[in-house]
Parts: structure tokens; sequence; C-alpha cells
């Protein structure tokens, strides 16, 4: 369980190395945490930097600390497991992995799309997107910052000023009657800018970035999507054959 990687701030990493410990040992509601000295001695950081994991544990509701008593447990961590070659809304995932989900932020615009939108979905110049951007929550933790953008002319008379239900997918199918047959997927590391933090993201978290792009049974796309996932919350899982 001791650190060994020096790229990421150490902190970080005993903050990451504690919620595989509480994972690892099905630790729940108001258990009580090893000391500080048998933390700095299993992770192998200095007591300073145990703080400093504590500390971001209590900041996200995890932990508690009783003076004179202890860290006990808030409450457990919250994973979603899911495979890569699923296609399911962010809102079924968390679902089937028995918690609930919910929503914190739903801002609604009609914007210019970025370049890559119009050649991704076949704009044209003067064409125009509705973005929908959300926080996605897990047992009210921040899971997720989704930001996904459907051509405007898609939507019969005005932009929706809301979302009826949870899955965005859910909604646009019963408002569009389009479905979603497959999509493209991009994963790559980054972490939380500020208009992220501001909607109720963890500073500096380190964060798996899905961009991707939603075909319908005819081959045409009609979402283009930035998902940001909290990689303390979902993690996913990929089937792989050998060939020949």
């Amino acid at each position: 369980m001791r650190i060994k990687e020096k790229s990421v701030a150490l902190s970080i990493q005993a903050k990451k190395k504690l919620l595989e410990f509480i994972k690892e040992h099905h630790m729940t509601q108001h258990q009580k945490l090893p000391s500080e000295s048998r933390l700095v001695e299993m992770l192998g950081v200095s007591r300073h930097t145990v703080r400093e994991a504590l500390a971001l544990l209590e900041q996200d509701h995890l932990i508690y600390k009783a003076q004179g008593r202890g860290t006990f447990i808030r409450r457990s961590p919250v994973e979603v497991e899911e495979g890569l070659e699923n296609l399911s809304s962010i809102t079924s995932n968390i679902k089937n992995s028995g918690y609930e989900p919910g929503t914190l932020l739903v801002t609604i615009r009609e914007e210019v799309p970025s370049k890559e939108m119009v050649k991704v979905l076949g704009l044209k110049e003067r064409d125009r997107v509705v973005t929908f951007v959300r926080l996605r929550t897990a047992d009210g933790m921040p899971a997720a910052y989704c930001v996904d953008s459907v051509p405007r002319h898609l939507f019969p008379g005005k932009v929706p000023q809301k979302i009826e239900g949870e899955s965005l997918l859910e909604f646009l199918e019963k408002t569009l009657q389009v479905k979603p047959e497959y999509a493209e997927a991009y994963i790559s590391p980054t972490i939380t800018e500020e208009e992220m933090v501001i909607a109720g993201m963890p500073k500096n978290q380190m964060l798996l970035q899905f961009h991707q792009v939603h075909y319908d049974s005819s081959g045409t796309p009609y979402i283009f999507s930035n998902d940001y996932l909290n990689p303390e919350i979902f993690r996913f899982k990929v089937n792989r054959t050998r060939q020949g």
C-alpha cells in the first residue's frame, strides 16, 4: 500500500490509497480509521501528507473527525463499474451500481458550434447547436461534469428549458424521436477547469474525459459530448480476447 510514484502530488496519491483501503476493508459509516501514526507507516509518507490526504477526504464528506477519539467514516465511497463496450447513460450506470443518480446543475443554451462540431455533426455554416451542461451526482457525490451538444434544427419549436427526468439520452429519445445506436468514444486524462469547480467538482481533481459522438440507426451523428468523469467514483473494464 506504500506510495512509490512521485509525479502526482503526494497528498492526492495518499488520498487515493486511503480510498482503496476503505473499499478493500468494506468500511462503513462510523467505523474508525487507523491512527495518523499508523497511516504514516502504512503509506510511507510524512504525517503532514497524511493530514492533507485526510483533509481532502473530509472535504469530500467521506470522513469526519471526533476530537480526542480519532477519524471516522462518514459515508462509504461511491464506486460505479461499467464495461466500456456497453452504450448506456451515466444515469443507468449509477442506478445499476446501486446508487441514486442526481443532477445539481443544468444549463441549457443555444450557441454557435465549434469547428470540430461543424465537421463531426455535418453542420452548415449558419447552423447552431443546443448545449446541455450538467453536474451529475451519485448518492449526492459529484460524479461527472457533462457537456452535450445537439444540432438546433433537430428540436421542433423552442429550445427546451429543462430536462424531464435524469437521463439526457432518454429525454432526447422522447423529444427528438431518435435513439442512439452506437457511439465513438475517445478517453483521455485531464484535470478540473474553473467552470467545473464552480459547478461543484473538487479543485485540482484528476478526471477521465470521455469525448463521444452518438449516432442514430441510420449512422447520422447527432450528439457531440464531452463527459468528465470522477475516477474515484467511476471504474471501467474492458473484456479482451486474443486474436489468432
